[in-house]
């Protein structure tokens, strides 16, 4: 786990994706690839990324799991059927990033207040 103050000094606009939806380079690249493509299939987005496609395949699971790519079923007329990926609303997930930012805010404050009371009483400990 890196120390908060280093996950401050090196957040940019790519790397908040890593931070709150776990994605890793080649994540963001696809995911920024998708944002300019709109909905499109796995071949254009290999193809497109110069990466194979059971690699752009994880990478889409991944930030289908994270909520930030949607999965479409297509129905061929003839029969058959194909998916289609797109990005998230970025203003979604903007919304969110906000709330997991609030949520996490309040949890460090908690936990900060739990670290001064087992302090406190190991210090009264100490002293009895």
């Amino acid at each position: 786990m890196k120390s908060i103050k280093e996950a401050i000094d090196r957040l940019n606009c790519n790397n908040v994706l890593e931070c709150f939806f776990g994605l890793n380079e080649a994540d963001i690249s696809i995911f920024h690839t998708l944002r300019k493509l709109g909905a499109t299939r796995i071949e254009k987005l290999s193809k497109e990324t110069g990466k194979r496609e059971n690699s752009v395949y994880k990478s889409l699971q991944k930030m289908m799991m994270a909520g930030i790519v949607i999965r479409e079923k297509k129905t061929i007329e003839d029969g058959g059927y194909y998916y289609v990926y797109r990005a998230e609303d970025v203003d979604k997930m903007a919304r969110e990033m906000l709330d997991l930012l609030e949520r996490w805010y309040s949890r460090m404050k908690e936990v900060i207040e739990e670290f001064i009371e087992l302090n406190k009483e190991m210090e009264a400990k100490t002293i009895a």
